[in-house]
């Protein structure tokens, strides 16, 4: 028997020292080469694009890659890993318990250790690796072969290290020597076809790096989908590495890729037209998205319109023929917050299928765990997968690790055919966060929808930046959506996907025109100034109110005649006083809604939901007569309601056109019930934006909108553009679409707009400039260096763990809380809601600050917490609040959300 066989690769959890079931280190290694080997044959897009990108045939780079994760576990023959365990088998070496296994990396470090230092590497690398006779291994192709061995050993999820270890502090002889026999063996096995002339080009060495980072998704989606018991069951009995490959690790391999649908992309339609596929005549954008020429290669396009001009469905058109042509093979839809996502599950829940043919069966996938999660995505059976033994808690086991990676529903998305989602999931492919590498794969031959880009700050446009430049070296294409994009924004995008496409440098000249189709490929960029339909062009007259008792009489007023009102303030505590004011002076508290971004997730999708019923597309006159909506920013975005009367907080002017796109969206008669036709004109009384700021004058003092509006001042520092929103807003008295858009976004945001600030309001202008421009310095310090390739070096500000902050730059990080409670018998912590997904819908995301002033969860319950988080290993990312939630400084109500109660008698300020 050969020496290599008689170490153990993966072994289940056994509460004694030794004795625990066993799997063989030689055979589980073949068991995610032979996944890696399926995960790239013919037919399959990831491997082809990696070796297009390559320049080498498709059959080279699968032998290539399927050599590379032969040996991913390498390290696994080291003394202090094999100690970890003592199954009772025979044939297996027992350890020289002396060695510890505390080694940073883990066994991937190991690995690595190994063939840069181990002698008998160092010696024999053309033999260990399967090099071919006809060529010596020079010095560049060596750097090019460890190079592509980085994304091999980095399978758990980022780069490996070394720093200053020894072989011989982890290693004997014999391990050296049996690992390196197994090197041998693999390589006569595999045979891989080292692409040798290539290898010593060092302008093929830069496109490696580039491409490495898709290799390293690769490597760890084979390496999870070969640690899966159900289908790759533990084998002790030895035979040759033969005999396993061909009776064992590929048929199971087949199955594994097969079962779950990474076998071949599914078979789309061909999209027939706007009229057919949605039941409407198109509007001028959507005439233009079933029309504009499609490249063959890497495209972005950027849809700005006004609101109602039907941009997601421009979005989709496009996606649709992108899928029917072959040139893509799932789409990512990225929303900027939740609710938005939520709403846009919901339209395309009613799409997707219609994409593809009838005998496939595509998954959709929302990205943050919500209720309507579509229970055809194939990978909820990695929920059930048996644990494998855990090495140590940064070195987790592949089982389990991916357990808890597809647990969480906001992950899978980006390998669902189809998924929605906040942008962040995507943004964190350019972050040094751990499995970044999957995100990257998993957006690969995707249609990368982006919507409300305007909302991004400096921090994500740079990072939005980033993953467009990746997104178009990999071939891919995106589409952008907006109604308010700034001119220097547009540069900033169209100039990152030039760079992808390795045209850096190139120069455009811009249109000023609104609304605008624009097109950027290899061919160059292509803008087409687009019509308007009749009822979408809008004259909205503002008014500027500067007293908040005059709101409130708005308000009452708009609710005692039977209409519907809305008041979007600009922070949570604002609206919650709005609210608790609100209701004490109304006859029936229960028509007022309150919705912000402090509700526990299952809270607001129900106040999401009522708030579509009383003031969505389809809400009669009895459904929004006297009601009352108070909210934050996430009623901007994205949600899909139409009110009577509208006041808001002065904000920049951006997003008070957002705001002002959700009065009087939809045609509606006197009594406000919706009318069938949509060109039908709208009935009621005139709309008004009435906006809440202080009394305007050319001369303010510093504190001009801080004295008014505290809150609003601490979320919008740019107090200089606040005061020129309310200028630009004053001058016009009132918002008309498309006609003054440019006119509008440039006055605030133009590179002529400083000059018109008040000198008081300067500071805070400067101010914010630098910290727009840290904002951006961060953005560039934080992403990955992706040119560098898949090496620890690449993330200049570390690698960091598997959590949700780092995609949006605050002045602190978020944290996700989770709200639980305990059973009847005190003895297990239970979600504070039911249904499906009771866990996320028992969450809150908030600021680090807030969660800082929750109590701590209670040392004597601490058994419990351990339990659960076994239970659920994706909460160990979340803090925990034990109920009850009426007590303490901060509570929790379905009504108000998180909250510090006010004491009785405080007004409204």
């Amino acid at each position: 028997m050969q020496d290599f066989l008689r170490y153990w690769g993966k072994a289940k959890p056994n509460k004694e020292s030794s004795g625990a079931p066993c799997h063989l280190l030689a055979y589980h290694s073949l068991d995610v080469a032979a996944v890696a080997f399926c995960l790239t044959a013919p037919g399959s897009s990831r491997g082809q694009v990696i070796a297009n990108a390559l320049g080498v045939e498709l059959s080279q780079f699968q032998s290539v890659f399927t050599f590379l994760l032969a040996v991913h576990d390498l390290g696994k023959f080291s003394q202090s890993f094999q100690a970890l365990a003592r199954p009772e088998l025979e044939l297996l070496r027992v350890p020289d318990a002396t060695f510890s296994y505390d080694v940073p990396g883990g066994h991937a470090a190991l690995g690595k250790l190994l063939w840069k230092r181990g002698a008998t590497f160092k010696e024999s690398k053309s033999d260990v690796c399967g090099w071919p006779e006809q060529g010596p291994l020079t010095r560049y192709a060596r750097r090019s072969l460890e190079a592509m061995l980085e994304t091999s050993f980095g399978h758990h999820g980022q780069p490996v290290t070394l720093g200053n270890r020894l072989v011989d502090d982890d290693f004997l002889p014999f391990d050296e020597n049996a690992a390196f026999e197994f090197s041998k063996e693999v390589a006569r096995l595999i045979q891989p076809k080292w692409p040798v002339v290539l290898m010593e080009d060092q302008s093929w060495v830069s496109l490696l790096k580039k491409s490495s980072w898709q290799l390293a998704g690769l490597a760890v989606l084979a390496d999870w989908l070969g640690s899966d018991q159900s289908v790759f069951s533990y084998v002790t009995e030895p035979m040759s590495l033969q005999e396993y490959w061909g009776e064992f690790a590929l048929p199971r391999a087949r199955q594994q890729v097969e079962r779950l649908g990474f076998d071949k992309p599914k078979l789309a339609t061909a999209f027939p037209g706007v009229r057919q596929f949605f039941g409407f005549e198109p509007t001028p954008l959507q005439s233009w998205a079933e029309q504009v020429e499609i490249s063959e290669s890497a495209q972005m396009f950027i849809l700005e319109d006004v609101t109602g001009a039907g941009k997601t469905e421009a979005a989709i058109t496009i996606a649709h023929r992108l899928l029917g042509q072959g040139l893509a093979e799932g789409v990512y839809f990225g929303l900027p917050t939740m609710a938005t996502s939520n709403a846009m599950y919901s339209r395309i829940a009613g799409y997707y299928l219609r994409w593809f043919r009838e005998d496939e069966s595509p998954n959709l996938v929302l990205a943050h765990g919500a209720q309507r999660l579509h229970s055809a995505f194939q990978s909820t059976v990695f929920s059930g997968q048996p644990k494998d033994l855990n090495y140590k808690e940064e070195e987790r086991s592949a089982s389990s690790v991916c357990n808890q990676w597809f647990a969480d529903s906001r992950k899978r998305a980006l390998l669902a055919d189809v998924g929605v989602g906040t942008v962040d999931q995507t943004l964190m492919g350019v972050l040094p966060f751990r499995h970044q590498s999957l995100r990257i794969v998993g957006m690969a031959k995707k249609v990368l929808i982006v919507d409300e880009i305007h909302a991004c700050d400096d921090y994500m446009l740079t990072l939005l930046c980033a993953l467009l430049e990746l997104h178009a070296q990999q071939g891919g294409y995106a589409v952008l959506l907006t109604a308010t994009l700034p001119m220097n924004m547009r540069k900033k995008l169209t100039g990152s996907w030039v760079r992808g496409l390795g045209a850096d440098g190139v120069q455009f000249s811009y249109r000023d025109d609104f609304p605008l189709a624009t097109t950027v490929n290899s061919k160059g960029l292509n803008e087409t100034k687009l019509a308007t339909r009749d009822s979408v062009v809008r004259d909205l007259a503002v008014e500027h109110v500067s007293d908040q008792s005059k709101v409130v009489d708005v308000l009452l007023s708009a609710a005692k005649r039977g209409q519907c009102a809305c008041w979007i303030r600009n922070t949570v505590d604002d609206a919650i006083d709005a609210y608790e004011w609100l209701r004490a002076r109304v006859d029936d508290p229960d028509l007022i809604l309150l919705f912000h971004s402090r509700f526990t997730m299952a809270d607001r999708q129900r106040i999401e939901n009522q708030a579509l019923d009383w003031f969505g597309k389809s809400s009669g006159a009895a459904d929004r007569a006297g009601r009352i909506l108070i909210g934050t920013q996430v009623l901007e975005q994205s949600l899909d309601i139409c009110m009577d009367v509208m006041v808001s907080d002065l904000a920049p002017i951006d997003l008070l056109i957002q705001r002002a796109g959700r009065l009087h969206r939809h045609c509606r008669d006197a009594e406000g019930n919706p009318f069938a036709n949509k060109e039908s004109p709208d009935l009621r009384p005139a709309p008004v934006l009435r906006v809440l700021a202080p009394s305007f004058t050319d001369e303010p003092d510093k504190s001009w909108i801080r004295s008014f509006l505290p809150g609003t001042a601490a979320v919008y520092r740019n107090h200089g553009q606040l005061w020129l929103t309310l200028w630009a807003l004053l001058e016009e008295r009132a918002i008309r679409m498309p006609k003054q858009a440019r006119w509008l976004i440039e006055s605030v945001y133009g590179p002529d707009a400083e000059d018109n600030i008040p000198d008081a309001l300067k500071d805070s202008f400067f101010e914010d400039e630098g910290e727009r421009q840290s904002q951006a310095a961060m953005g560039q310090f934080n992403r990955l260096d992706l040119d560098a390739g898949y090496v620890a070096a690449s993330a200049r500000s570390g690698w960091q763990g598997e959590v949700d902050i780092g995609t949006r730059l605050t002045d602190e990080p978020s944290v996700v809380v989770t709200l639980v409670r305990l059973d009847d018998d005190q003895e297990r912590l239970l979600p504070l809601e039911g249904g499906s997904h009771p866990w996320e819908m028992s969450q809150i995301k908030i600021r680090q600050s807030l969660a800082d002033k929750l109590p701590e969860f209670p040392e004597t319950l601490e058994h419990l917490r351990t339990e659960l988080f076994d239970r659920q290993p994706g909460l160990r990312f979340s803090r925990l609040w034990l109920g009850p939630f009426d007590q303490g400084g901060y509570c929790y109500s379905e009504s108000t959300g998180m909250h510090k109660p006010r004491s009785a008698g405080n007004d409204l300020h």
